[in-house]
């Protein structure tokens, strides 16, 4: 189904009826949820409504986690200062804060000294993190988000007798690091079914099994949920995949913390700071609103302030250094803005979008922090894999991001001999470089791209189902929250809405950006927004008469709740 204004390719996916009046009789539920169910071929409708902290895989499946686990027993008991090595991210600083924290509950009182990476020295261990736990004799040091590629400085900490729990979830290279012991689901050997486990998932098994080890229940590890929710949204794991729901379990019980007004004080002073209403927060509040505040810490500040936000007890200091993210974030925004339309500008001049299948671009001294979120935003706006590099004088660095059909980082290991560094995963990666072996990367990486991608058209976006206008309801907007939390993997439903009538239409909000409209679809009016579609107001008044691809969403004006269509296109109705 092609878009009469988003020039998107639409598949409508099949729904067979049967299915869906045997869903909806055994769960005794609407149509349009059991639709919903039925289009996403989800084999246990019923098992996948009802869910819990009980549905959780032991952690006793992830190989070296009693390794870990015995090492961490012994440096408590013998109250042993330990080194904390961090990722920069907010999957690597809500790891490091529920390690800290449960170290501390543990009733651990030696030196726990936290490093977090940052933009400048890259990913990981870094020469002057060494030379600290070597000169200060730390005798244990554990990775939170990192680690599993750090062969040659796990190597040199071993000789001088350091022990090194590496926990990570990044695709491990075919050389291990000689570690004492290594938690990462993606292991060959490891049998833990969740491969797509973010580092703060690893941490929480971790601490699971760790509590019980030294008296304390395993349920107490449940305080850190909004942590591992927050981490699990940040690093863009899929929440469902193959029918694993775990990531998915953890959001939604990190949810459920925030809404009864748990959770760790830093996170709430700064949910209330957003103005946004704890007991009602969703995944999309988190991920658009709450995770790029905490992530400007390391694009254009100091990531610690992240990480002391999520582990101090004290409100004041809490709220201080909320303010400090802000205008961090301002900060962010504007060098982020700044950015988009110089790589826009290269865009135009360098890169040939009828022929090329990748976008690399790179300009002398970018902000290292900001160009993995223009790559994204390039990325989604074009549909193609893009590259951007910050140039510097010998060693440039580059911030990748991909899309579904295009593994990234298999791309770069075509090319790993070029690179200083590397990793990632298959949408997002990044990478230094010298700067004489740019050119013959982006020659390669194009032809492996233009390999790949040779048959791809261009993406086509899902539509979960065709709703009759008596299906839409408030009620079924209720009804659909039961297959939250949305995110990655689990995307909100869209929904067909056919042979609709426009009855008014209006261009509205600052610049008249967004698209208002009043629908009337059989005998039934519904009121319309479309975010950012305020340009197309012409083309809509125009058909009079359209398809709607759409979300269901609660409005609520002046004490009124209605149900509202969110518009994601408008289709011509002969092509639907």
């Amino acid at each position: 189904m092609q878009s009469l204004i988003q020039k998107r390719e639409w598949k409508l996916r099949q729904l067979p009826s049967d299915r869906v009046f045997q869903i909806a009789t055994d769960l005794n539920c609407s149509t349009g949820l059991a639709k919903v169910l039925a289009s996403r071929s989800i084999e246990s409708p019923g098992q996948f409504l009802r869910f819990g902290l009980e549905s959780l895989n032991p952690p006793s499946l992830l190989a070296g986690l009693d390794r870990a686990v015995a090492r961490i027993d012994q440096a408590i008991r013998a109250n042993e200062r330990i080194f904390i090595q961090g990722d920069f991210d907010v999957d690597g600083i809500t790891s490091s804060a529920i390690l800290f924290r449960a170290l501390r509950k543990l009733g651990h009182t030696a030196e726990i000294h936290v490093e977090l990476s940052d933009r400048q020295r890259g990913h990981g261990l870094n020469e002057s993190g060494i030379r600290k736990i070597s000169a200060e004799n730390f005798k244990l040091l554990i990775t939170t988000d990192c680690g599993i590629s750090e062969v040659e400085p796990i190597r040199e900490l071993q000789q001088r007798g350091v022990d090194v729990i590496i926990t990570d979830h990044h695709q491990p290279p075919a050389e291990l690091p000689p570690a004492h012991a290594i938690v990462n689901p993606k292991l060959s050997h490891c049998p833990y079914p969740n491969k797509d486990l973010a580092a703060v998932g690893v941490v929480f098994q971790l601490v699971r099994a760790l509590y019980p080890a030294l008296g304390l229940p395993a349920h107490s590890a449940d305080e850190f949920l909004d942590l591992v929710m927050l981490g699990t949204i940040g690093d863009l794991v899929p929440l469902v995949r193959k029918g694993n729901t775990e990531n998915r379990v953890l959001v939604s019980e990190g949810l459920k913390r925030i809404a009864c007004g748990e959770g760790c004080t830093g996170l709430r002073v700064l949910i209330d700071r957003l103005g946004l209403e704890a007991k009602r927060l969703t995944s999309g509040e988190v991920g658009f609103v709450i995770v790029p505040k905490l992530n400007a810490a390391n694009r254009v500040g100091d990531p610690r302030v992240a990480f002391l936000l999520l582990t101090t007890p004290d409100k004041k200091l809490a709220e201080y250094r909320a303010e400090i993210l802000l205008d961090y974030n301002d900060d962010r925004q504007i060098a982020q803005d700044d950015l988009v339309g110089q790589a826009e500008e290269l865009i135009r001049a360098e890169v040939n979008l009828e022929k090329d299948k990748i976008i690399i671009i790179s300009g002398q001294y970018w902000n290292p922090g900001i160009i993995g979120l223009v790559a994204s935003d390039i990325a989604d706006r074009y549909s193609l894999p893009t590259i951007l590099i910050s140039r510097d004088d010998r060693v440039s660095r580059g911030s990748g991001r991909s899309i579904h059909q295009f593994d990234l980082m298999a791309a770069l290991e075509s090319v790993k001999e070029l690179f200083e560094r590397y990793g990632g995963h298959q949408m997002a990666a990044g990478f230094s470089i010298r700067n004489e072996n740019i050119p013959p990367m982006k020659e390669r990486l194009k032809t492996y791209a233009h390999q790949s991608l040779s048959e791809w058209k261009g993406p086509t976006y899902e539509i979960d189902c065709r709703l009759e206008p008596n299906e839409i309801s408030l009620d079924l907007h209720q009804e659909l929250q039961r297959l939250g939390p949305f995110g990655m993997g689990n995307p909100t439903p869209k929904f067909l809405l056919s042979q609709v009538k426009i009855a008014e239409a209006q261009a509205v909000g600052n610049g008249r950006k967004h698209l208002r409209m009043k629908v009337r679809a059989g005998d039934r009016l519904f009121n319309c927004i479309g975010f950012d579609l305020g340009d197309f107001l012409e083309q809509v008044y125009r058909a009079q008469q359209v398809d709607l691809v759409f979300k269901l969403q609660r409005n609520e004006w002046m004490g009124v709740v209605q149900a509202q269509l969110e518009l994601e296109d408008v289709l011509s109705p002969e092509l639907s």
